[in-house]
């Protein structure tokens, strides 16, 4: 990725449901630079609260299950709700909308290691030397529980907060659920529209004390966060 310099807003996009979101462009990307909140599809098909795992329904969840939590840390899908019954894809633009707004789709594994790589290939963006060390520069600069910092890599999220977000992507640790709540404050998950097997996808995933962003291969039946990128 080249051209375009990181942390310039690209527009606001607004979705079903009416609620407006801030963009980002890093690069030749426009991002969501807020978590998705929406509770419909494009077309109007609504989603449900959820309150138990499920491989079939369209569900919705709560961050750390706090309805005030929707506005900062947007809602939790499961990867079958986020498709929308999509093909799975590994391509650059993934091609599939799922549960984005029109005009903006689901990103790609490849699409997330694109703006991830970007900002590790620039010495303003990451943290040292280590390309990978880029969790720091996309994270928000609060809302990330400090509690176990002396535990924390160096230049993991919460070694220093007020040189977070670098990026402006503003990634807010908004947990996940699988099962039971969890992981508020501590972790953050980006679905993608790739497929790992027949049970699990990659997600994009922030722990506190971690400087990289893992890959991790993670249930189908789990929610986490949205992020989607436009056409």
């Amino acid at each position: 990725m080249s051209g375009l310099w990181a942390q310039s807003s690209c527009g606001t996009l607004t979705d079903y449901d009416g609620n407006e979101y801030a963009t980002v462009q890093i690069g030749s990307q426009c991002w969501m630079a807020q978590n998705l909140r929406v509770t419909h599809y494009a077309d109007g098909r609504a989603l449900t609260l959820g309150t138990t795992t499920s491989a079939t329904d369209r569900f919705y969840y709560y961050p750390d299950n706090k309805a005030e939590n929707a506005v900062a840390y947007g809602l939790l899908y499961s990867w079958y709700t986020v498709m929308d019954g999509h093909a799975t894809s590994e391509e650059v633009p993934s091609g599939v909308q799922g549960i984005c707004p029109a005009g903006w789709h689901l990103p790609s594994n490849f699409e997330w290691m694109a703006v991830e790589d970007f900002l590790g290939y620039k010495e303003e963006f990451r943290c040292g030397t280590d390309v990978n060390n880029v969790a720091r520069c996309l994270a928000s600069k609060t809302g990330w529980h400090s509690d176990f910092m002396t535990q924390g890599q160096p230049c993991c999220i919460v070694e220093n907060m007020a040189a977070n977000n670098a990026s402006g992507m503003n990634v807010l640790p908004a947990g996940s659920f699988f099962h039971t709540i969890d992981g508020f404050g501590v972790d953050a998950g980006f679905w993608t529209a790739s497929d790992g097997s027949d049970v699990s996808s990659p997600i994009h995933h922030f722990y506190h004390t971690n400087a990289v962003v893992e890959i991790n291969c993670t249930p189908k039946e789990a929610a986490y966060s949205v992020r989607c990128l436009k056409n």
